[in-house]
């Protein structure tokens, strides 16, 4: 599914190779009819956007919206477990979905990283790619909506992705809940994060790089649980 790698390379770090390609992704959003026109238009001058500006900019405005807010963390199983250990074998079994579709990733790189996640959709069919969005689609439909509530032109890369897989925005609930969120991103929130987290160190520290639960039990990739229980 084209669409969905094309959505993957504009979500990850801004680069040289995504502007040289800028034209051909309009094109592509603009051909593909499981989006509304509403969305190709939004797609449409978020990509133009990043063609025309400075990359050096484009970089660092991007970590200052996806790496100082936890609420809008690329990761997707951050938003289930955190920085937990069932974080770590989560992320193995996903590993393990990956390779069976031939995708190879870096040591480097943590899976559930929502671009990646994409990139592994775009390999499958139809139907399979369109069956991961909507096991996902509770905590896109929320990284839409804090996006969309920041006025963020990045809020159209989850409305296209909500659109391919048929799926709605926030509901009035969840939009509500939205609305009351309190930022965590601005500099207070943030001194508060650092004066809160204890640091740990040795095998009782957490972290996504423990690879068992406190029992030793493996923990299955669950999707059902990026639900109404994610943040």
């Amino acid at each position: 599914m084209k669409t969905l790698k094309a959505i993957s390379v504009l979500m990850d770090y801004p680069s040289e190779a995504a502007q040289a390609h800028a034209d051909s992704l309009i094109a592509l959003f603009q051909a593909d009819e499981s989006l509304t026109p509403e969305t190709r238009q939004g797609l449409t001058a978020l990509v133009r956007r990043l063609r025309d500006s400075d990359l050096l900019d484009l970089q660092a405005d991007y970590s200052a919206l996806f790496d100082r807010s936890r609420a809008l963390s690329l990761y997707l199983f951050e938003h289930l477990h955190g920085e937990s250990r069932d974080r770590g074998q989560a992320m193995v079994e996903l590993i393990n979905f990956y390779q069976e579709e031939g995708l190879v990733i870096d040591s480097r790189e943590l899976p559930d990283y929502v671009p990646l996640f994409l990139e592994f959709c775009s390999r499958l069919e139809r139907p399979a790619a369109l069956s991961w969005l909507m096991e996902a689609h509770y905590l896109l439909q929320k990284l839409h909506g804090r996006l969309q509530e920041r006025e963020c032109d990045y809020q159209w890369l989850f409305k296209a992705l909500l659109d391919t897989a048929g799926l709605e925005t926030a509901d009035e609930q969840m939009q509500r809940q939205l609305q009351q969120e309190e930022r965590d991103d601005t500099a207070e929130a943030l001194d508060r994060v650092w004066a809160e987290e204890p640091v740990t160190f040795g095998p009782t520290a957490g972290g996504c790089g423990a690879p068992k639960t406190n029992q030793g039990q493996a923990v299955p990739v669950n999707w059902a649980n990026l639900s109404r229980n994610s943040a």
